[in-house]
């Protein structure tokens, strides 16, 4: 029953914000129905505000996207704001959430990432699930993305998303980085798997398959990257078939320039997709749409364009055609 709920999670209807919220009830860990996440969201740097959700949807169609990043505010309290500085509720940060609404698209709450004081770090696991019901209440959304790039307490986490998922059926993902082609997940981010496993939480795998260091062609390397990935969860999720544990992972690497490794063109993405579809990855992402235009081809990485020479939207456009 289990294996069948986890699938259920993945059965994903596509990225234009048109499939089903419903669910099927899962294991008795999980209470009420699970949804179902989109299966394309691109990460939308949401503070920043220099990405045109409006726009990006007129060119491409792509109305999901993962609105990033949710932490505790400057004071390091169990507080959660947008990037540590913007409240919640923020007048503004609800506009641009209005607009993915107004396109009937869906919003993927993400917290962690690189920076900040996480709230995984300062909020009990009961003042964490608390937290994380209230930022999906601000932001009308049942799926959550905990992204993982610090040292936690796999417990504090596990313990409030599995109170979080009884409630309401929340969509879990778990996005962790990559510690190379053949490496795969760090332990930290295995050991979080296995306490997720161990709550009886049911949950994806989004693998960060950027800055690390690779051999040959690109393309090729982020789905060896992945292939490493696929081998740790089916580890941890050892009565999954390959069909199933493919389906539970998703893949988000960083278009152009990365800080080790890449740069991912739109070649190399082709190249991802192609093999994710073959796989029946559950999912793709990509940071960020703020980056996703030809704005700076220096080479260098920077938070408002790829650094490479590319049309405008040319990654979301091509991510958005993705079906599992």
């Amino acid at each position: 029953m289990r294996v069948l709920a986890a699938l259920m999670v993945l059965a994903l209807a596509g990225c234009s914000g048109s499939d089903s919220d419903s669910g099927e009830p899962s294991s008795a860990t999980t209470s009420a129905s699970l949804v179902t996440a989109p299966v394309v969201a691109p990460y939308l740097d949401i503070v920043s505000g220099t990405a045109d959700v409006t726009a990006i949807h007129t060119a491409t169609g792509q109305a999901d996207f993962s609105a990033a990043f949710v932490v505790a505010d400057s004071a390091k309290t169990c507080t959660p704001t947008w990037g540590g500085t913007t409240a919640i509720d923020n007048s503004t940060i609800a506009a641009e959430i209005a607009k993915i609404q107004a396109v009937s698209g869906k919003i993927i709450v993400a917290t962690g990432g690189e920076d900040g004081t996480y709230l995984e770090n300062v909020c009990s696991a009961t003042e964490l699930a608390a937290a994380y019901e209230k930022v999906l209440d601000v932001a009308d959304s049942n799926y959550l993305d905990i992204d993982i790039e610090q040292t936690v307490t796999a417990a504090t986490i596990t313990t409030a998303l599995a109170t979080v998922q009884k409630a309401r059926g929340t969509a879990v993902t778990f996005t962790l980085p990559v510690g190379g082609m053949s490496v795969g997940l760090t332990d930290e981010a295995i050991a979080l798997l296995q306490s997720a496993k161990d709550a009886g939480l049911e949950v994806t795998v989004n693998a960060m398959i950027m800055n690390f260091t690779g051999s040959g062609d690109w393309g090729t390397s982020l789905t060896t990257a992945t292939e490493s990935v696929k081998t740790d969860v089916a580890g941890i999720w050892s009565d999954l078939s390959d069909t199933e544990v493919y389906a539970m992972i998703g893949v988000t690497p960083m278009i152009g320039v990365n800080g080790l490794g890449g740069p991912t063109t739109v070649a190399n993405a082709k190249t991802l997709l192609t093999w994710a579809k073959t796989k029946g990855l559950g999912f793709v992402r990509f940071w960020s749409v703020n980056r996703d235009n030809g704005d700076c081809t220096d080479g260098k990485v920077n938070s408002k364009c790829s650094g490479i020479s590319q049309d405008e939207y040319a990654f979301t456009s091509l991510f958005a055609d993705y079906t599992s």
